[in-house]
Formats: structure tokens, sequence, C-alpha cells
């Protein structure tokens, strides 16, 4: 089970690829915007975001920037520090591999026509972690994710899959590769003619294939998967604050987890 929280100024924008766990609502970044986020993550007793081990526990400092280059397109970064604590082995502490990706938004959702947005991503993860230190996967990472939103005032509905492959590193190993997919929905509630808050919920999931050494497959595969119910408050100072419970469901996902996020 897990808890998360976000902090907003201004868009609510997000490349997907870029943080897997956060409210996947797929909103744009407008051309020549700059979106920010900076926070924090902890998992216990769960996979921590290189994948590779299964059992541990993790905290996680990312940042992460976003930029619109075009009127459909944006790119983005992620980085950020990692700590990690697993079975039968000593505590580590140093930065996280580098993901840069981009989106192109082929259609955008458009609530008075109904009519759905169609977006599509493309990325990579850098092996600046150590894999050693269990902190990355070594290699390099190929990363895919698409999504539809769909406005049906006043709710909006949206959905996502990604898969990240992820190739052999110095060490011959090959961390196993990773499906994910997501289904959620906001409704904003009207207090006193004011629709500052809406209500949230997601569905999402992690599937891990197994992990390859010298080409054989060692280790188990993994699922994971959350529901995550929350809500969303449009403050009057211009931010937005978003919590949520990450309530995980099978015995790979997490069992304690929380998320702390500001964007500016």
């Amino acid at each position: 089970m897990g808890l998360v929280l976000a902090l907003s100024r201004g868009a609510e924008a997000r490349i997907s690829s870029l943080s897997d766990w956060s409210f996947q609502d797929r909103r744009a970044t407008p051309r020549g915007g700059l979106d920010q986020s900076a926070g924090f993550r902890l998992g216990w007793d769960g996979i921590p975001p290189p994948g590779a081990d299964r059992g541990a526990n993790f905290f996680h400092v990312p940042y992460q920037v976003a930029y619109g280059v075009h009127d459909q397109a944006e790119i983005g970064a992620s980085w950020g520090l990692l700590w990690a604590d697993r079975d039968g082995r000593s505590a580590q502490f140093g930065i996280s591999d580098f993901t840069a990706a981009g989106r192109y938004r082929l259609y955008d959702a458009d609530r008075a026509t109904r009519m759905p947005g169609l977006d599509l991503e493309f990325g990579f993860s850098f092996p600046t972690a150590s894999y050693e230190k269990g902190l990355g996967t070594g290699g390099l990472g190929i990363l895919f994710n698409w999504g539809v939103v769909l406005p049906l005032d006043p709710l909006r509905a949206h959905f996502g899959m990604g898969f990240r492959y992820n190739t052999e590193n110095s060490d011959d190993v090959k961390v196993g590769s990773v499906f994910s997919y997501n289904a959620g929905l906001s409704l904003p509630l009207d207090r006193a003619g004011k629709k500052d808050v809406a209500v949230t919920g997601e569905l999402k999931g992690f599937n891990h294939a197994r992990n390859k050494l010298k080409g054989s497959s060692v280790g188990s595969t993994a699922d994971e998967l959350y529901l995550a119910p929350g809500a969303l408050w449009k403050t009057p100072w211009g931010f937005q604050l978003h919590g949520a419970f990450l309530l995980g469901l099978t015995g790979a996902s997490s069992n304690f987890g929380t998320a702390l996020e500001a964007r500016f």
C-alpha cells in the first residue's frame, strides 16, 4: 500500500514515461512552456526503479523537467538520487539512471466536441547509476508509451500502455523488460459553484520479465498491480495538490510506499 501526494502549479503536464507512479492524466505542456517537478518516493518490500531486485526497500528523489517544443509535442528528462536496501546486501546510495523522452500528441482531447486525445511517447534510459550497487540496470533502456484521453463531461478518463526494453550490461546481465498499463479517471466536484476539487482513481500495473545472465533466464517474473484512489485540489494560490493511496494488489507490489512531488 502506498500514498502519493503531488503539488503543482500551472499546467498538469507529465510525460508518462518519466514518472509511472504519478497520476497519468496526460495533460499537455504548452508550446514554449516549462514544467518542472521535484519530490521523493519511498517503497517498502517492493521493486525499486531499476527493476532488477525483488523485496527491496528504496527511497528515490527524482527531478523532472518538460518543455513544449511544438503545439503538439514536448520533450523532457528525469534524474535523481536513489537509496536501496536489498535482501542480504548492504544499503547503497547514489544517482539514478538518467531518462529522456518525448511525446507527440496526435489529437488533443476536446471536451466541447467530445473529441478523444491520443499521444505517443518514445525515450531512452541511460546507465548513469551503478548496477553493482543495485541502483540501475547497467544497460541502455528503450521506452515506448501511448495513451488515450476521453473527455466524458464531467468525467475525464485516460488509458495508457508502455514497454521498456533493457539491453545487456557489461556484466552480461539483461534486466527484465517491463510492460506497464494504467486506466484512470477524474471527476470534478461542484462546491458552491466552484469546481476546484476533483476525485481521482487509477489502476496501474507493471509486469516484469525474468532477468537474463549470458542469455539464460534467471530468477522469476514479477507482476505489480496498484489501485490508486485520490483527490485533486486546485488551490487559490495557483498550485495544485493531488493525493492518492496506492493499494498493492499482488505479492510483488510494495507493501508500503509513498511519493511526494512539487511541480512548478
